[in-house]
């Protein structure tokens, strides 16, 4: 996969486009009164392939919401999964919107045993898809930041 691509949702393959159907699902979900922005996510574990879905969930104390990312990814080492090799974002706006800051620092902690997770963001009308990987979004993650990791 090139750093990124956009390609047609039908040219996916049917796991990855049942991992968007679920984040465009569970984005109906999404608590979000003040914002009104509405985001879903699908994480697909590395080694059985099980999905988790989470939205965002806001509060009017803004610290204590969560992104769909996040609510995800804690239903899923909550059961015990670790490893993520896939994980698909659903969000409204005419641009494709990708894992804040947070949420990417996040997924990097999980990543698959090759050392990233492939990265879907899709609109809820499922026409195009950008495809990542988690270390383009985050080149520099903290954990993985060292003089000998640096490619020249």
């Amino acid at each position: 996969m090139d750093h990124f691509q956009v390609v047609d949702f039908s040219s996916l393959s049917s796991e990855i486009q049942s991992l968007i159907k679920d984040a465009v699902q569970v984005r109906e979900r999404a608590y979000c009164p003040y914002s009104n922005f509405a985001v879903g996510a699908a994480i697909l574990t590395e080694n059985d392939s099980k999905v988790f879905t989470g939205c965002n969930v806001e509060n009017a104390a803004f610290s204590p919401s969560i992104c769909a990312e996040r609510s995800a990814l804690s239903k899923a080492v909550s059961e015990g999964y670790l490893k993520f090799k896939t994980v698909a974002v659903v969000a409204y706006q005419k641009q494709f919107t990708a894992p804040c800051g947070v949420c990417r620092q996040t997924l990097f902690e999980f990543r698959g045993t090759n050392g990233d997770t492939d990265i879907y963001l899709c609109r809820p009308t499922m026409d195009k898809v950008l495809c990542t990987k988690l270390s383009q979004l985050l080149p520099l993650s903290y954990v993985s930041f060292t003089e000998d990791s640096i490619k020249t």
